[in-house]
């Protein structure tokens, strides 16, 4: 019978799964509370949240369908990845702590409603994130403006110069 406790526990987590997209499921065994502070920080700068659960709370929180595809996923211990946004940003972020760490393991993860196994995540990673994503296409944007700009400056630049030649050529030549 769930206490009180556990209940609440419950409707937290699935407010917290009904507000995200994203979610990445690890394997944190072996990390130090100073390495799990390090990742939450890396975390936090794409908004994202990185949470301890219990596996019978989450697959109660999650439903009955989320919890099928998740059976093999919610067994040991669990922590979960809460993404809003870019979960592009988050996957970089764990690859590269698992990598470093060689403790945190990746389980799989859920993006826009789809189940992803470790390995596609670890390929998520490869990818360009939003803010790279909107960085090149800003500047793809601006650059005809700036060569446009560059073009048109040209031939004025050209016409200043010669004038000053033509100036300079005709004080020479005209006695002082």
């Amino acid at each position: 019978m769930p206490t009180e406790k556990k209940n609440a526990e419950i409707e937290e987590l699935r407010e917290r799964v009904g507000a995200t997209a994203n979610m990445f499921f690890t394997d944190y065994r072996g990390l130090t509370v100073g390495e799990l502070r390090t990742l939450r920080g890396e975390l936090r700068k794409d908004a994202a949240t990185y949470s301890v659960v219990k596996n019978t709370l989450f697959g109660i929180a999650i439903g009955d369908d989320r919890r099928a595809q998740l059976k093999g996923v919610l067994e040991g211990p669990t922590a979960v990845a809460f993404v809003p946004s870019d979960p592009v940003a988050a996957a970089k972020a764990l690859v590269k702590f698992a990598n470093d760490s060689k403790k945190l393991q990746i389980k799989a993860a859920f993006v826009e409603g789809r189940l992803l196994a470790a390995a596609e995540v670890e390929s998520m990673s490869k990818i360009r994130g939003k803010h790279e994503l909107h960085g090149a296409m800003v500047g793809s944007l601006k650059s005809p403006f700036y060569r446009l700009h560059g073009t048109l400056h040209a031939g004025i630049s050209k016409l200043v110069r010669t004038l000053h030649a033509l100036h300079g050529k005709r004080s020479e030549a005209q006695p002082a």
